[in-house]
């Protein structure tokens, strides 16, 4: 769970050592088919008084841990990072408000716990007047002790049930059955959701490892880095003859800035050139290569765009691809409408036309992919 990982990993090492030796013999003596309802066992654990005596700062930490190992043992492969830490605080707070004295306690400790000092009378007029002068955290902390109080009251009434069912002192009939699910109920719902997480969490995982398989190899096979796409859009941009101003401007646009390179020497073929802007995924410098030389033969009219280097009319060496799923302006390509620069993209994304950026920007395709990209961060700040 993301919110509490920051709270636990501190602790995550220390954690990790006690919970695994659980998770060995778990691995090692219960059945595959079995160990994921383990959170069942700990239903009972209060009530059995295999724990001890609940209630208080040490009720809470034994539940918590007791959780914590069914959780563990559950899945022997899981880090103390993945166990349910609601699940954990939940059970804590059962075994915290559990004690025989805890529902007393609380009470005693409130403002009007204290001024009754055990009398049950009623307070006179200037008690009452204390009472209704009170600030306002002094009566939130007042309710939020009424309210631990009548927590633990029913918690403590669940636990007398079920130990009255189990010594016998309860007759066994339809009404006692009804009492003992209804004294169960809220452990039976919260031990539920811990099964369910503990069938799911081992699917998850190797979710997570093919979908970071696939995008490790993808990253490796298929996406341009940023120094790739911005020497890629100098290039292209270059050969159409857009005037180097404009160059640098998109490259800034697009946060490629630092990749920007000045041309030093003017093309054979037309466009400009600069370090290296010519090579790319094993692409010869177009001027030093007789065979690139020939392709801008084959593009000269065609605004010198090389369109026809790669199979299937991209404008990309053969399997490469653009990575645009955060969003991008894309200033490659032969011309608009052309479907020649192949990119990556994602569910719900959404891909405006050339028109459509060409009007936002009052005819400037540059500027109306600023204001876009001023829409898109106003957007994606109120999501």
């Amino acid at each position: 769970m993301g919110f509490f990982s920051k709270i636990t990993r501190p602790f995550k090492k220390a954690a990790n050592k006690i919970i695994k030796p659980f998770q060995k013999v778990s691995d090692k003596l219960i059945p595959n088919e079995l160990r994921p309802l383990l959170p069942y066992a700990s239903m009972f654990l209060p009530a059995s008084g295999i724990l001890g005596t609940m209630g208080g700062i040490g009720g809470f930490g034994k539940m918590y841990a007791a959780n914590m190992l069914t959780q563990a043992m559950s899945d022997p492969e899981a880090d103390f990072e993945d166990l349910n830490q609601l699940s954990g605080i939940l059970s804590g707070l059962q075994g915290g408000l559990s004690g025989a004295d805890t529902a007393g306690n609380l009470r005693s400790g409130t403002t009007e716990g204290i001024m009754r000092g055990g009398y049950e009378g009623p307070l006179t007029a200037s008690q009452n007047q204390m009472l209704a002068d009170r600030g306002l955290l002094t009566k939130a902390a007042d309710l939020g002790k009424n309210i631990g109080a009548v927590g633990s009251d029913y918690l403590t009434g669940n636990m007398d049930t079920l130990r009255d069912i189990g010594s016998g002192r309860m007759p066994l009939n339809l009404e006692t059955a009804k009492a003992g699910a209804k004294a169960i109920a809220p452990s039976f719902s919260q031990a539920t959701g811990d099964v369910a997480v503990n069938y799911q969490r081992p699917a998850m995982r190797e979710f997570e490892r093919v979908q970071a398989e696939e995008e490790a190899e993808f990253n490796a096979t298929n996406k341009a880095t940023s120094e790739n796409r911005a020497n890629l859009q100098m290039k292209f941009m270059r050969q159409a003859g857009i005037p180097e101003e404009t160059v640098e401007e998109t490259l800034e646009m697009n946060d490629l800035s630092e990749y920007y390179s000045p041309p030093t020497e003017e093309a054979a073929y037309g466009g400009m050139m600069g370090r290296n802007d010519y090579e790319f995924g094993g692409i010869i410098d177009a001027i030093k290569n007789i065979e690139s030389r020939e392709m801008m033969d084959q593009n000269k009219n065609m605004d010198g765009i090389m369109n026809g280097y790669n199979m299937g009319g991209s404008v990309l060496p053969q399997g490469m691809e653009m990575d645009y799923r955060q969003g991008g302006f894309i200033p490659m390509g032969s011309k608009e409408r052309a479907d020649d620069v192949p990119a990556r993209v994602s569910k719900n994304e959404f891909v405006m036309t050339a028109d459509a950026v060409r009007a936002a920007g009052g005819g400037s395709v540059n500027e109306g992919a600023r204001k876009m990209y001023n829409l898109m961060n106003n957007l994606e700040a109120k999501a």
